[in-house]
């Protein structure tokens, strides 16, 4: 790395990473470090001696458009990342976790044989390969928060998968294709969270482009104390053929999505040609919310606004929308115009615009819910105004402008249906309410009908169901995505049920299921990854019996190395210790030299390794 480099990556960062790259550095700075003694070595292994990878969603990620005309980033980290995780065996991800998990378990022996025949290089490059995996996972479950864990775990799937982040904003549901073009959607949730969902509108556009879209769902299930413990990962398909039953089985709301007009039901080639017009996109949608924002707020100093508005938040953060807070289709809770409101107050300190001190001095009253005293309101009451002008007539304004443009196109979308003829099925609801009819009841006949319809009937069903046409939402609680082999088969599962051995699926219902799992998968649940430090430095401990310790030990010098000179610029170039001084960047640089020269020249390193033995071959 040249300095210009260096120091570019030091001081250059971006906004959105800049966030992630502070809990990292916070990480490698302030959690302690277990380490193995290995006495008999005269060397202690540590945290430090496997390689670490930096973690960022950006430098991972290998972004495409859905159309693939987005030019591939093949980043340095990313290259990195997939130099170590090209060793992890299986073709695809089941096969991955069953072969990490294997090797987690793996005695000395066990992974003696496992890398029998290999040159000393290509042990290296084996054992290093699933550490440098066990490490980097538990960095990003065990040390961020929810949002940088999700985001990271993305980019590592993507990279584990050799597959494709998908950009955001592009009408799909989708956040990653793997190396054969199956979509898939990650969900990442603490243990009895979990929830798959979304938009229905893009699941729908989804199938009807890729045939399917497959979901990875990962439970953690960690001891905060220890910062270990346990992911568990799920695997299932949404099709053309299973979508239907798996909804109609799934809850209250989710069948519902489903209904067809009562015309396509009696005659579906007689909708042949009408054509839905499709949803403003999410970032569509984004865009005329930023540039409303501009034209509203140009009367406002620049400063101001700017800070207001990012304080709000919006789109990003959707807790000011009415309940269940979904941008362009929910309304913004409005704001009373009165500068001694009590929430009013605290959302002008919220938006930057009315300063700390202002709180400090109605702290009492405010914490009593009682408006400020006169006194107050001459001080700051002008301030107030400015938040509620700023919010009212730019946010609220433009955010208005955005509901409007989602509602027209749902009114475009329902008269169309109106005019093919289609009225949807209102059992359960208005004029015709049936006693007691809802969920599965009310969209069985639609279900029905679409069923037995061709593929390409289906594509344009699905256009005409009542969640495509109203952009709803669709939701599986945990329950239902443990259970989701028996919802393809025809089985109702409630919010409480639990998928258990005692309860296993009958063989009408696996037949039922058919396509609701990838070839060569069973169950829903695919396997479970140990995480936690601890965990991989007993690992590491294991490993060290078939590689020698001067590979550790290049990596911490390597640590040593990168330390001391972003301590070095970070301090203005002052301290030459860092450089110069014994444990310094200078000693460290020579050290690796000297140990990497050591394996370079071991005989026989450049040779090519006879068959590696799959980790999957390992002993139970």
């Amino acid at each position: 790395m040249n300095i210009d480099t260096l120091v570019e990556s030091l001081y250059n960062k971006e906004d959105e990473t800049e966030s992630l790259i502070n809990e990292v550095m916070k990480f490698l700075t302030e959690t302690p470090r277990p380490t193995i003694l290995l006495e008999q070595r005269g060397y202690t292994l540590t945290w430090d001696g496997i390689p670490d990878i930096p973690i960022s969603e950006i430098p991972w990620s290998d972004v495409k458009t859905v159309e693939g005309e987005g030019a591939d980033i093949q980043g340095p980290q990313r290259m990195q990342l997939m130099q170590f995780l090209d060793d992890i065996q299986g073709d695809d991800l089941k096969d991955k976790i069953e072969g990490i998990a294997k090797f987690y378990d793996a005695d000395v022996s066990q992974l003696t044989a496992a890398a029998e025949g290999l040159s000393p290089k290509k042990q290296i490059s084996y054992a290093l390969g699933y550490l440098t995996f066990f490490k980097t996972l538990t960095k990003i479950i065990a040390h961020f928060n929810a949002s940088s864990a999700g985001f990271s775990f993305e980019a590592f799937l993507g990279v584990l998968l050799g597959g494709k982040q998908i950009a955001t904003g592009e009408g799909t549901i989708a956040d990653l294709v793997d190396q054969q073009g199956v979509p898939i959607s990650l969900k990442l949730y603490t243990e009895g969270q979990l929830k798959v969902g979304g938009s229905f509108t893009d699941l729908v556009n989804d199938i009807r482009n890729y045939g399917q879209m497959q979901y990875v769902a990962v439970t953690k299930d960690l001891d905060d104390e220890k910062q270990s413990g346990t992911l568990n990962f799920y695997r299932f398909n949404f099709t053309l053929d299973n979508l239907g039953t798996i909804l109609l089985n799934a809850g209250i709301h989710n069948p519902d999505l489903m209904r067809l007009p009562r015309g396509f039901i009696d005659n579906p080639e007689g909708f042949a040609d009408i054509e839905i017009p499709a949803p403003p996109t999410a970032k569509e949608l984004e865009e005329l919310y930023h540039n409303r924002v501009a034209e509203l707020g140009a009367r406002f100093p620049v400063d101001v606004l700017k800070k207001a508005i990012k304080l709000v938040g919006l789109p990003e953060d959707t807790s000011r929308l009415r309940t269940p807070r979904r941008f362009g289709r929910d309304t913004l809770l409005p704001v009373t115009g009165q500068p001694t409101n009590v929430n009013t107050i605290k959302l002008a300190h919220k938006m930057g615009v009315l300063p700390d001190e202002a709180i400090e001095a109605a702290r009492e009253r405010l914490d009593a819910n009682l408006k400020p005293l006169s006194a107050w309101k001459d001080q700051y009451g002008e301030t107030v105004m400015l938040a509620v002008d700023i919010y009212n007539e730019v946010v609220r304004a433009a955010y208005n402008d955005v509901v409007d443009e989602t509602n027209r196109n749902i009114a475009a979308r329902q008269e169309l249906i109106k005019r093919g003829g289609g009225i949807y099925d209102t059992r359960g609801q208005g004029k015709d309410k049936t006693e007691g009819v809802e969920g599965k009841a009310r969209a069985a006949a639609s279900v029905a009908a679409y069923n037995a319809l061709s593929p390409e009937l289906k594509k344009k069903a699905l256009l005409l169901t009542h969640g495509y046409v109203n952009t709803d939402q669709f939701d599986l609680t945990q329950p239902r995505v443990l259970g989701i082999q028996k919802l393809a088969s025809g089985k109702q599962i409630g919010d409480n049920d639990e998928e258990t051995e005692e309860a296993p699926i009958t063989e009408a219902q696996d037949t039922g299921s058919v396509g609701v799992f990838p070839a060569g998968q069973t169950q829903v649940k695919i396997g479970s990854i140990e995480v936690g430090q601890e965990k991989v430095i007993a690992l590491l401990e294991t490993v060290s019996e078939i590689i020698d310790t001067s590979v550790f030990e290049i990596f911490e010098d390597l640590k040593t190395l990168t330390t001391n000179i972003q301590a070095y610029f970070g301090n203005q170039l002052q301290d030459d210790t860092l450089i110069l001084g014994p444990g310094g960047a200078i000693e460290a640089s020579n050290s690796i030299g000297t140990k990497t020269a050591a394996l370079t020249d071991e005989p026989g390193g450049g040779s090519g390794p006879p068959r590696r033995r799959d980790v999957s071959e390992l002993e139970e």
